[in-house]
């Protein structure tokens, strides 16, 4: 075999590229093209989130908000109270206390029972086919109703609670009720019934309150007139008891009255003062039973309505712009959050930049995804300007460049072998030749011929990391597009276990390469031809062993048909099976002069081709180039800078 030179290549299939910390940054310009890649995607998710938002407005019921305001005025004095009794605390936390006296359960309860709320559809709304089921079977297993009245007054008041807002105005005594429902007039005639029943139950509290007090201050003021009266008897009968006589009788002297009377003004004035002491503390508290009594007449509370709740004219929820704009911040940044996952977690090759990057070679162009079209109709005047072989369409040969046509006569198939105009996607670059796809193999064309500008580096074989990558659609159009230039290319199928180049051009073939191997004086006989281009083609035999591959038959039995076929062609392209998990490849491996190597676009990934090219290493030492083959075109734009 001739010697060959490698083609240049960026670093090794198995090298590590050391990332630099030092250079990291955020390119904005590639974050814009990602941004292009992801269009579909993002605008995907931000439309479906715009429908759910749309969605929920359409099926959520309006609610209406109504809302009355009250002041506590904690500086106010009950009618008939002294000045200097004192109020319940005049500060910030009497009132945040009410608050949460507005929002106490007792409230609620009293609200629900006071607007016979337990038979609104929207607090007690009626029972469900599941739960009537449920509440059969429980009554007649004998367990009782699923719910009773108490459960439902219950689920009345939580559902209250639940759209009841009660707050303060900043640090004022200002406290507003707002209640949230389904209709205006309710919302309204709900939060003045919290009003209502607040200020009931605190009239309530403050009567009650009074009342003990004043049952507190009778029994003292009975206590202490009781006091008040034992000590004024007391007194009485004190002087009536200390005269100027004594025992028998007989009048005191002088001297016995002196040193009584000391005696007795100290016990006098000791049981006056008590009883004048009794008798003020009796008539102190029979003032503040008259006081109280009064209060229990007129009770007052410490707040008074600012503004009463009115049917409120437009809906509180759902709000239609801030639904819609928080559906739309969300559908942005879960669109943005899902393209850049999917770019993150997307490990395959899609441009020449990556496929270069992780193989270090060059990337020879990138086939867009074809499908089967009209063949060329002959009339086109398009088609003068095509490139011709130099020899005739049916292998009528000219006069000129007589030792060609020597060569090509002695090579020449016998019988009818010839590929049919199908118009098939393997003949694609010949049914339409001024295509991208078309173009993209005249890169690989011009790749091929550069190579092999010495006229040494003419067997080309192509193959791919795995199968169903396209390397035989490229190893045919390849083919045929160096014909079309007018050089003599040999195409062989050396595929044994997936005869797809011979199925699609000669179905109708029963010998090929395994027959030819083994005799090579017959290879004329199982040569095909096309007729429209002059390609040669060498098939997979129709019967093969899948357990018998080339490598296994013998690399030497190969090296002699290649060397009894390279003199009569410029070009020998190999359709080669996948590198794994097969060995096929590397059998013969050392007979070819360059490699092409094919890798999906969008599908493989840069692991499965380093670990590929890992495992065949001379196959990555003779890479002429890869190429990336079934692009999406529309999705190239957005890739490509």
């Amino acid at each position: 075999m001739l010697n060959k030179v490698s083609w240049p290549r960026v670093m090794g299939a198995a090298e590590a590229r050391p990332a630099n910390l030092g250079e990291a940054r955020i390119d904005l310009y590639e974050v814009f093209r990602l941004l292009r890649r992801q269009k579909k995607l993002i605008a995907t998710v931000l439309a479906f989130s715009i429908l759910g938002g749309l969605l929920y407005l359409a099926i959520t019921p309006a609610r209406y908000t109504a809302s009355s305001m009250l002041l506590f005025d904690v500086r106010k004095s009950a009618p008939f109270q002294q000045q200097g009794y004192g109020n319940e605390t005049a500060d910030s936390a009497y009132v945040d206390s009410q608050v949460e006296v507005l929002r106490s359960e007792d409230i609620a309860r009293s609200v629900v029972k006071r607007l016979g709320l337990l038979s609104d559809p929207e607090f007690a709304p009626p029972p469900g086919l599941l739960a009537t089921v449920i509440d059969g079977l429980r009554r007649v297993f004998g367990a009782g109703p699923a719910s009773t009245e108490a459960d439902q007054l219950a689920r009345a008041v939580r559902k209250l609670q639940a759209n009841l807002t009660i707050k303060r105005t900043g640090l004022t005594y200002v406290v507003s009720i707002d209640y949230r429902s389904l209709s205006p007039t309710k919302a309204a005639r709900i939060s003045n019934a919290v009003t209502d029943a607040y200020f009931i139950g605190q009239l309530d509290s403050k009567y009650r309150a009074a009342g003990r007090a004043n049952s507190w201050l009778q029994d003292r003021v009975r206590e202490l007139k009781t006091q008040a009266e034992a000590t004024e008897r007391a007194v009485a009968e004190y002087k009536s008891k200390n005269s100027t006589v004594d025992s028998d009788g007989r009048p005191l002297t002088e001297q016995q009255i002196a040193e009584l009377s000391s005696q007795r003004r100290v016990l006098l004035k000791d049981l006056e003062s008590s009883a004048q002491t009794y008798r003020a503390l009796h008539q102190s508290l029979l003032q503040r039973v008259t006081e109280f009594t009064q209060q229990q007449s007129f009770p007052t509370t410490d707040a008074r309505v600012v503004s009463e709740a009115m049917p409120p004219l437009e809906k509180s929820d759902p709000k239609g712009l801030l639904i819609l704009g928080a559906a739309t911040l969300l559908g942005l940044v879960g669109g943005l959050g899902a393209g850049f996952a999917r770019e993150y977690f997307d490990k395959s090759l899609r441009t020449s930049s990556q496929l270069q990057n992780a193989l270090g070679v060059e990337c020879l162009g990138v086939l867009p995804a074809i499908v089967a079209g009209p063949q060329l109709d002959e009339s086109d005047p398009l088609l003068r300007w095509m490139p011709r072989p130099p020899y005739g369409r049916n292998g009528d040969h000219g006069t000129s460049n007589l030792p060609a046509q020597e060569a090509l006569q002695s090579a020449a198939p016998t019988g009818n072998r010839s590929i049919g105009a199908t118009g098939d996607l393997f003949r694609y670059v010949v049914d339409d030749p001024f295509s991208r796809f078309a173009e993209t193999i005249r890169s690989l064309q011009i790749a091929a011929e550069l190579a092999g500008l010495d006229g040494r580096k003419k067997i080309l074989g192509i193959t791919s990391a795995q199968a169903r990558e396209g390397k035989s659609l490229v190893a045919a159009n390849l083919s045929e597009m160096l014909a079309l230039s007018g050089s003599r290319v040999l195409l062989i199928d050396a595929q044994t276990r997936n005869r797809e180049l011979t199925l699609k051009l000669t179905p109708q073939a029963k010998a090929g390469l395994m027959y030819a191997m083994t005799n090579t004086g017959a290879l004329d006989e199982v040569i095909w031809r096309d007729p429209s281009t002059n390609l040669d083609f060498l098939p997979m035999d129709a019967v093969t062993s899948p357990d018998r591959p080339i490598g296994v038959v013998s690399a030497a039995t190969m090296q002699g048909l290649l060397a009894a076929v390279q003199d009569r062609y410029d070009y020998i392209l190999i359709d080669l099976p996948a590198l794994t998990p097969l060995a096929d490849v590397k059998a013969i491996a050392s007979l070819i002069d360059q490699f092409i190597f094919v890798v999906e676009w969008g599908r493989t990934s840069q692991a499965t081709v380093l670990n590929a090219l890992d495992a065949a290493p001379l196959v990555y030492e003779k890479l002429l180039g890869a190429v990336l083959n079934k692009a999406d075109v529309v999705a190239l734009r957005a890739l490509e800078p």
